[in-house]
C-alpha cells in the first residue's frame, strides 16, 4: 500500500433472479503515487480465490 495515495475496493453481490445464486462484481479504484507505480494486475487472482471462498462459504450453508 506504499506505492498507493488511495485504494478502495468494492464487492457488490446480486442474487441472479429466478434461480440460485448469485452475481460478483468487484472494483477497484486507486490512485499510484506515480506513473512508475505497476498496475495492480496481481490482486486479480487474490479476487479469483476471495470470490471461490466465498461461494465455498455460502453453499455450505444451504
Amino acid at each position: 500500500m506504499k506505492e498507493y495515495k488511495s485504494f478502495l475496493l468494492t464487492i457488490q453481490v446480486t442474487p441472479k433472479q429466478g434461480g440460485s445464486g448469485s452475481i460478483v462484481h468487484w472494483h477497484l479504484e486507486f490512485e499510484k503515487i506515480s506513473e512508475e507505480v505497476a498496475h495492480p494486475e496481481t490482486l486479480l487472482q487474490f479476487c479469483v480465490e476471495v470470490s471461490k471462498e466465498i461461494d465455498e462459504h455460502l453453499l455450505s450453508e444451504e
